[in-house]
């Protein structure tokens, strides 16, 4: 829930900056609020949240009310054509149905609040995909949009570098210290390959792909973050710890690589290519 809550409200406000961003005194406020109402978000997530149910849903609430406000300024000014207008709209259902979804689950009681915020956290999932998708008028700056995402990823591997210090203690250096260091090195380089110098940004995607294969990115980089602090504890199980790793591995392996379709040309991945990379993972299932 909380990566797609924190995630789903980055996406959103990247598109935003995308297409409409402006260094204007209306949009650093927002931003100022946003970053208060993040870090009260962070404080509230953890094994208790469901105590600070009511006010999680207050502040996630607002943190996507906050986008809505931003693409209604954008709707009504002057300069924005009735094109814009019309793909506006689709922003403003997301945001909008988003945030008055989450708001009522907070004047609900937890036992069916929970349940409604989920399903407000889904429909501003789901929703950009139905909307988006059928809107020819809509476009983005794909190479800024990759800029902003990749900020994202190396924010994530940036907590991954925090786990693995441990391992380089007086206490706990080995050589696994050195191989899982290789192992974090090689996927920071085999995602930038891909994304910073294989795909094509002349391309007219949409970036809805884009976008929705990161998922799966973070999540992956997140659990082999997560399987190293187990590692490290002497009473976790062994074998969940590794395998929640390896599942980590795959999604973020599988999710770089289906982006293959939109790289350059003469830097497009072969079949035997994917056919190399399925049976590597396959066999370093079966040796584990």
């Amino acid at each position: 829930m909380a990566v797609l809550v924190l995630t789903d409200s980055w996406m959103i406000q990247t598109v935003y900056t995308n297409r409409y961003g402006k260094n204007s005194l209306f949009n650093m406020v927002i931003m100022f609020i946003k970053m208060g109402l993040l870090l009260f978000i962070a404080n509230m997530m953890g094994p208790d949240w469901q105590q600070y149910f009511h006010y999680l849903c207050w502040a996630v609430g607002t943190l996507t009310f906050t986008l809505f406000l931003q693409y209604l300024v954008e709707f009504f000014r002057k300069s924005t054509d009735n094109v814009e207008r019309e793909s506006i709209k689709g922003f403003l259902w997301i945001t909008g149905l988003g945030s008055l979804g989450v708001y009522l689950a907070a004047l609900l009681p937890i036992y069916v609040g929970v349940s409604v915020l989920f399903a407000s956290i889904l429909l501003t999932f789901i929703m950009p995909i139905i909307l988006l998708s059928k809107d020819k008028h809509y476009q983005v700056n794909l190479p800024h949009l990759i800029e902003r995402i990749s900020l994202l990823v190396i924010i994530t591997f940036g907590e991954m570098i925090m786990e693995l210090a441990n391992f380089f203690t007086i206490e706990n250096f080995s050589i696994y210290s050195v191989l899982y260091f290789i192992i974090m090195l090689s996927l920071f380089l085999f995602y930038f390959g891909q994304f910073d110098h294989a795909i094509d940004e002349k391309s007219n995607q949409k970036g809805l792909f884009l976008i929705y294969s990161h998922y799966p990115i973070f999540i992956g980089l997140m659990m082999m973050t997560v399987s190293m602090g187990f590692l490290q504890n002497p009473e976790a199980n062994r074998l969940f710890a590794t395998s929640f790793s390896y599942i980590g591995f795959g999604l973020f392996q599988v999710a770089v690589l289906v982006n293959g379709p939109y790289n350059k040309h003469y830097l497009r991945y072969s079949k035997s290519y994917y056919c190399v990379q399925a049976t590597l993972y396959l066999a370093a299932l079966i040796l584990f």
